[in-house]
């Protein structure tokens, strides 16, 4: 079976629950402890906490009960919203510091480290050092999809002259609280163009679009955002909200990194609540097709690249992809030198499924 590594976890949001199972499910892994925030589901096993048999493991919401663990690494997938950034720092650096390994796909701004607050990425090295201990983020967007496969469709090509990454994503399935509000979806145009705070989502965009100028051998100056709304001719009516004819049905965030004045690199994003698309905007699913997530990757260069990629069936295919992304990284983050790791540092493989 070879190594196995003794795991503490950290969140049951619908994401966080997803990688327990995997989690609970690998030989790779032994699950040793498991931190919750509320005070309600501390003492419960965590098996139970996702509906499962009982694992033996019981869940504590103490910090401190979490660093004492003997861990080799830490599966975070605590929820940021609505946190400090610098308390989400604090605590990553507490586990690591602890000589525990910080495998993750929630803090945005560790998905490219040399771009990371100095103070902040001091911070970090240090309790790395302290710790002997490594950090990842990743995920599938960011993470993977939006960054490294665009870089690793890149090498096929002579001096590649532009990158694009375009996704459109169905979310009828979606029922995250204020998700079908943060997006838009039911409101008019004339509303969204007073709601929305132009610029609001390049903070979010600008680590990977950064990591891949860094894969590419460019040097990203800024990043520029547009937004596309596409109005619904009938009624729509989900388990996260109705959408009436006339509002918005879906959304598409362009993003353009700019390099030395041109638009080098470019992330777009289509959500769309109907599966049935209300618009003309690329790439198109199929009508009755499975995919539930489906990403392009377009290269310039010679020879032209398009690289399209599918996740097909289930709910939210793309959260048990980004869980998977994260714990099939654990091996390769804990054989790692000390220090802020990046997708470009590292292979992350999976283990197959017993014959």
């Amino acid at each position: 079976m070879g190594q196995q590594y003794r795991i503490a976890h950290v969140g049951t949001g619908y994401t966080g629950s997803i990688a327990l199972r995997q989690i609970l499910r690998s030989p790779r892994f032994k699950l040793v402890g498991q931190l919750v925030h509320s005070h309600d589901k501390a003492g419960t096993d965590s098996g139970k906490l996702i509906n499962e048999s009982p694992v033996g493991v019981v869940a504590t919401d103490s910090f401190d009960d979490l660093l004492a663990l003997d861990a080799d690494c830490v599966s975070y997938f605590a929820a940021v919203s609505g946190r400090e950034a610098s308390e989400i720092a604090d605590q990553i650096s507490a586990i690591l510091a602890s000589g525990k390994n910080v495998v993750t796909p929630s803090y945005h701004a560790l998905f490219h480290p040399p771009s990371l607050d100095d103070a902040l990425r001091e911070k970090l090295e240090a309790a790395c050092r302290r710790g002997n201990s490594s950090l990842l983020a990743t995920g599938i967007a960011p993470g993977f999809a939006t960054d490294i496969l665009a870089v690793h469709a890149a090498s096929m090509c002579e001096l590649p002259a532009k990158v694009a990454v375009e996704e459109r994503i169905p979310c009828g399935a979606y029922r995250v609280p204020g998700f079908f509000a943060m997006l838009g979806f039911g409101r008019t145009a004339e509303q969204d163009a007073q709601i929305y705070r132009p610029g609001s989502m390049i903070a979010t965009v600008t680590p990977p679009l950064r990591l891949l100028a860094q894969g590419l051998g460019l040097r990203l100056d800024e990043v520029r955002e547009y937004r596309d709304v596409a109005i619904a001719d009938r009624h729509y009516r989900f388990d996260a909200g109705e959408i009436p004819a006339g509002t918005i049905a879906s959304v598409r965030m362009r993003f353009d990194g700019i390099v030395a004045g041109q638009p080098r690199l470019r992330y777009s994003s289509i959500w769309s609540m109907p599966d049935e698309a209300v618009e003309d905007w690329q790439p198109a699913i199929a009508s009755g097709s499975p995919t539930r997530r489906l990403t392009r990757i377009s290269v310039e260069g010679d020879p032209p690249v398009q690289l399209d990629s599918a996740l097909n069936g289930g709910e939210l295919p793309g959260s048990t992809a980004t869980a998977a992304r994260v714990v099939n990284a654990i091996p390769a983050v804990c054989a790692a030198n000390p220090g802020i790791l990046s997708a470009l540092d590292l292979v992350v493989t999976a283990q197959a499924a017993p014959s």
